[in-house]
């Protein structure tokens, strides 16, 4: 079962939260991981076509400075990313 956080009424747009402790490179590699693997799933179980954002809240935390180019290249052939730092 794949259950996203948010979704639109027509299911077009599915919303992923991501909390997730990313100061540290291992930290960050295997939120990736889980987030791609999140999305991977889901594919499999919503209507076509449809688009993934995943939002990413590291309010807090001390992230480095590339966090979104980061995020981006590693997950933006599968979603769309979000970043709230503040």
């Amino acid at each position: 079962m794949f259950t996203p956080e948010f979704s639109t009424t027509d299911a077009t747009e599915h919303t992923l939260i991501a909390n997730h402790y990313v100061e540290t490179e291992d930290a960050l590699n295997l939120s990736v991981a889980f987030v791609r693997a999140r999305i991977l799933f889901g594919r499999q179980h919503v209507p076509l076509p449809t688009r993934f954002v995943a939002h990413y809240d590291v309010r807090g935390q001390r992230v480095v400075d590339d966090l979104e180019g980061r995020l981006d290249k590693a997950l933006g052939d599968v979603a769309e990313v979000r970043v709230k730092r503040s």
